[in-house]
């Protein structure tokens, strides 16, 4: 993130360029105005302290060096600070009101950041000041041209909106008045227009306000790239479209453009052209932030390899940024480099604030740990992040699943048992919970999942035969050891019937179903002799387990059993 010096500094820069610099400059205010517009704020930044230089004393300067800082805040609300850009702004604000003590600008922009804080009787009481340097009943004496007066209070209004201040009654009543004073200024319909857009979310108006802008200003981007955004907000992605690329062509130097077309075509599955928009931007932009928005665009379509070089470069320039950190340890989960994602997400979770830091981060901080090994450190991550987003009831089942990877069963138990008592567990919870019970011999309850859980899954394989095992525990065997009750022989049946479709693939379950089923019948045969169809049965068994595997050492042990039981049925 590009760093402002604190208020003081930003002032005292301004008064040394003033002091010794003796270069002119050719740059005008409204090319300065523009570049803020066009998110070059490090340009306009540059282009502000140049016209300082030359005219310290044009109160306007300061106020749109003030709204540059604003309009960069509010261009990446995520990564820059919002503390940082007011106070700066309220720095030069404040510069600028001793600079030009007659100029109200300064004033509204001190009323627009209260408005921005909440701060309504600061605020109120700034535009006061303002309106007191304008001509008035009371104030006769000032001279100021329609127009003038008419850009102030435009100004005033369109701090409503920045704010997001829904008084609207005021906001309306000085664009009234403004229209009074000059009917002809393209930006009193942009600010109208967008009261109607951000403030009412009346579309229709708003295109009304808009237009009129773009008549007269045929050249602005503005209010046509203003009516793209109400499209998209209504959803009509090709009109929004079309709007947003006769922007490009308008004015190809116009950066958010490329930016809202790159968001567009990302939503519309064109990854390429949205990378290629994105690049586009940030060539314009140039500046961190953009980059930034560019890793962020690159992030939502999943292309981590590129996010990853691109936070790179943003380190070579500026590794200051914690959120950069933050970037980095996802980009480098997502392509499952997560050694280098856990010192990343470490050192992010170690510089962050305690209210910066989201959810995710702790979830992406629990995935990296158990990723790298380190199952008993990740569920205490993992419910933080679920403490954080209760929504996310998933995370209860990574951490249970954690504890089960390295044999803490009750604690793994506790959690999914939490997850279902919350009505938000999925199938797989009652599979993982079935198999801590198998694990902890309490078949009983191991049995009651596994059997909800095929009853939601029925397709899923390893369900049944860990329910298959389940009930051969709870079998009950004679003094000699043999199969009494046969409780999971209609499971190993049913497994034997499911696998059918790819023997190669599931051998295994086959092979244990044969084992199971043999040494039942055999059981039932060796208890009663004369149950000829049970040895018959128990042969077949075995001789499909030997076919399945021939080298299984479980073959070469029941080979005795298997030619015993030929002599007994000849």
């Amino acid at each position: 993130m590009f760093r402002l010096i604190k208020p003081v500094g930003v002032v005292a820069a301004l008064v040394l360029a003033v002091a010794f610099s003796a270069k002119t400059y050719s740059q005008d205010m409204s090319a300065a105005i523009k570049l803020t517009k066009s998110e070059q704020f490090n340009a306009a930044s540059s282009m502000f302290k140049n016209l300082i230089q030359q005219t310290p004393s044009n109160g306007d300067l300061y106020y749109f060096y003030g709204r540059n800082f604003l309009d960069r805040y509010f261009s990446d609300t995520l990564n820059v600070s919002f503390r940082e850009m007011a106070d700066s702004a309220s720095a030069v604000y404040n510069f600028g009101i001793k600079q030009d003590p007659a100029n109200p600008l300064n004033h509204v922009g001190l009323a627009g950041l209260a408005l921005i804080n909440n701060e309504l009787l600061p605020a109120q009481t700034e535009f006061v000041n303002a309106k007191n340097l304008m001509p008035s009943k009371a104030n006769k004496t000032i001279k100021m041209d329609p127009a003038r007066q008419a850009a102030v209070l435009i100004e005033m209004a369109e701090s409503f909106v920045t704010a997001n201040v829904r008084d609207t009654a005021t906001a309306f009543s000085l664009v009234r008045s403004a229209e009074k004073l000059n009917s002809k200024n393209p930006n009193l319909y942009i600010v109208k227009g967008d009261i109607y857009f951000y403030l009412l979310n009346d579309g229709s108006r708003a295109i009304s306000c808009y237009n009129i802008a773009q008549g007269l200003d045929p050249k602005s981007p503005e209010a046509k790239l203003r009516v793209g955004q109400l499209w998209l907000r209504a959803r009509q992605y090709t009109t929004a479209l079309n709007y947003y690329q006769e922007v490009v062509k308008m004015d190809s130097t116009f950066a958010p453009a490329y930016r809202e077309l790159g968001s567009l075509q990302a939503r519309a599955g064109q990854q390429e052209n949205a990378k290629k928009n994105f690049r586009k931007f940030l060539e314009l932009s140039r500046n961190t932030a953009a980059r930034k928005q560019y890793v962020n665009t690159l992030i939502e379509l999943k292309d981590y390899p590129e996010a990853i070089v691109q936070l790179n470069a943003i380190i070579l320039v500026d590794n200051a940024d914690n959120d950069v950190n933050r970037a980095l340890a996802y980009s480098y989960f997502e392509t499952q480099q997560y050694d280098k994602g856990l010192v990343y997400i470490k050192k992010f979770i170690a510089n962050a604030k305690p209210d910066k830091v989201r959810s995710l981060d702790y979830a992406y901080y629990g995935r990296l740990l158990a990723k790298n090994k380190l199952d008993s450190l990740a569920p205490e991550q993992l419910m933080k992040a679920y403490s954080l987003d209760t929504t996310k009831a998933e995370l209860i089942s990574e951490a249970a699943l954690c504890f089960t990877k390295i044999k803490k069963y009750d604690k793994g138990k506790e959690l999914y048992e939490k997850r279902i008592a919350l009505n938000r567990g999925v199938p797989m919870d009652y599979y993982n919970l079935g198999k801590i019970y198998y694990s902890l011999q309490d078949y009983v309850k191991a049995d009651t999942n596994l059997a909800t859980f095929n009853a939601l899954q029925p397709d899923y394989i390893p369900g049944f035969a860990w329910r298959a095992r389940t009930k051969s525990n709870l079998d009950e065997k004679d003094p000699k050891g043999f199969n009494t009750t046969g409780f999971a022989v209609p499971v190993y049946e049913g497994l034997l019937i499911k696998t059918q479709a790819d023997t190669v693939k599931y051998m295994k379950e086959r092979f244990e179903s044969y084992d199971y089923l043999a040494f039942y019948h055999y059981s039932q045969f060796m208890r009663d002799q004369k149950l000829k169809e049970e040895a018959e049965k128990a042969l077949s068994f075995y001789l499909k387990m030997s076919a399945v595997n021939p080298n299984d050492e479980k073959v070469a042990v029941v080979k005795p059993v298997i030619d015993a039981l030929k002599l007994k049925i000849k």
